[in-house]
């Protein structure tokens, strides 16, 4: 009930402040201690907007548009290495500004910031690193577990 109540705030006034719960916007957001502040979505979203969208489940979600497919947003978050389709009419609204509580040097970052433009910028051209990386992590762990198991 509580989640059909935000997007009923976010549809009658515009805008909502949510608190980040999830660790797939991580290192820009982090679970419990991150805020954002969402925009009523007018029109059509852009590429590296951080949208809100909601899933078949009802699942509310915040993620980074990556690209289109016509009137689908191909949507990933900036710690996952997979895409989702997501029909840009399930898109509710789109992130302005961010910040964390309970830190020292809290202070509310808009998404017009130049440190946060370059932290788009960077994220996006390291992906193909990070997620070779991701791939070699996991890869080596099964392996270990493997021969972990075969001595035991």
């Amino acid at each position: 009930m509580e989640n059909t109540t935000r997007l009923d705030e976010l549809e009658s006034s515009g805008f909502i402040v949510i608190p980040i719960k999830g660790v797939s916007m991580n290192p820009l957001l982090y679970s419990y201690s991150s805020h954002v502040l969402i925009e009523k979505l007018e029109g059509r979203p852009e590429i590296n907007d951080v949208v809100l969208y909601v899933r078949d489940d009802g699942t509310q979600v915040l993620h980074r548009v990556m690209s289109f497919d016509g009137d689908v947003a191909l949507i990933r978050g900036d710690n996952t290495y997979s895409l989702e389709r997501v029909p840009i009419s399930d898109i509710k609204g789109v992130a302005k500004s961010f910040w964390r509580s309970g830190k020292e040097n809290s202070h509310e970052i808009s998404v017009d910031d130049r440190s946060y433009k370059l932290y788009v910028r960077f994220w996006n051209f390291s992906y193909p690193i990070r997620k070779l990386w991701f791939r070699a992590k996991n890869k080596l762990k099964r392996i270990v577990k493997r021969i972990i198991r075969k001595e035991n």
